[in-house]
């Protein structure tokens, strides 16, 4: 059998704030004998590496202790952990509580007034744009790492012959014009905008802003959290949105970027436990929307055909990416 790897084994121990008598039992459960452990704990006391790794397994833990404080409070709130649904949201309330909080809500009355309500379907769809060429998401059924890969599956695609597919209304995710083909699709899409209407806590010199999604039953957007705060607004059809709030990061096995390895997995709405995050789901159908601030995790599933939007257009600063630095492996 191999021999371990003493100073890999002491680097994990240290990582997670394991002691000299933790390490100790680390590197003899590991097959390594116990003078030979000694021999590698005693030599730490003069190692700047490992000085470090143990500063920032303190730094972890305080990490962990403030995590759990946040947890705490969300759980002992009135109402519980729980997501609060508001009717034509006044702009000062809803910043004051949910944007600058940082805290998601289900938004309904904010596109009452859009034509898209009562205009959008397929035929409409193929009578204003069906004769573009759009860009879409394609064979993501063969990509466990689709949403990963995005580039790998974009693909021109005629709008008409897209609209025709979805009218044989089967559930798949293979095929998903979404956000990501936004700038792609913009001039191709653009009669679209004539159908939608300023919306009151989006800075209203942006009404042409928007990101738009089209996909059958079953298109699934994987657990991720992103780089800014959205609205998505449903339009046609339902979608499933399930969230995870970011003081839960440290079970939501976060292992590149912004994604996660639960992926599609249909983590249960509750208080979570000690491996899997609590989780607020909610379903929105036309004309209803829900608010994903910065950094919440989030899962999204069509439960029929389905046609949203999404904004990112806020009355603040929302440009949160600039600091980002983590586009690599976190693990």
């Amino acid at each position: 059998m191999p021999q371990a790897d003493k100073r890999a084994l002491i680097a994990e121990g240290l990582t997670v704030g394991e002691d000299d008598d933790a390490l100790h039992q680390r590197l003899v459960a590991a097959g390594i004998s116990g003078a030979s452990a000694r021999y590698e704990i005693d030599r730490l006391a003069k190692d700047p590496l490992a000085a470090a790794l143990r500063r920032q397994a303190a730094r972890m833990a305080k990490q962990r202790w403030l995590f759990t404080n946040q947890q705490r409070l969300a759980f002992e709130a009135e109402g519980g952990f729980a997501l609060d649904t508001l009717g034509n949201a006044d702009p000062d309330h809803f910043y004051r509580h949910y944007y600058d909080a940082n805290r998601p809500a289900k938004l309904l009355g904010l596109v009452d007034h859009w034509p898209a309500l009562s205009n959008w379907s397929l035929d409409h769809f193929a009578a204003v744009a069906g004769d573009a060429v759009v860009e879409a998401q394609v064979g993501r059924e063969r990509s466990p790492d689709y949403e990963i890969a995005k580039d790998d599956h974009r693909r021109p695609v005629r709008f008409a012959e897209l609209i025709e597919w979805l009218r044989a209304d089967t559930p798949s995710n293979d095929v998903y014009l979404t956000a990501y083909n936004s700038s792609a699709n913009a001039a191709a899409l653009a009669p679209l905008w004539d159908d939608m209407k300023p919306i009151t806590i989006l800075d209203q010199r942006s009404e042409r802003d928007g990101f738009f999604w089209l996909g059958p039953k079953g298109t699934l957007t994987p657990w991720h959290h992103d780089l800014t705060n959205n609205l998505l607004v449903q339009i046609v059809g339902r979608k499933r949105v399930r969230m995870a709030p970011p003081w839960a990061a440290d079970r939501m096995k976060n292992r590149i970027h912004c994604f996660s390895d639960w992926n599609n997995t249909p983590l249960p709405a509750g208080q979570g436990d000690a491996e899997t995050p609590p989780v607020i789901e909610t379903v929105i159908g036309p004309g209803e929307a829900v608010f994903l601030p910065v950094g919440w995790w989030h899962q999204v599933e069509a439960l029929d055909l389905s046609a949203s939007m999404s904004f990112t257009s806020f009355r603040r600063p929302n440009a949160h990416v600039e600091d980002y630095a983590s586009y690599g492996d976190i693990e």
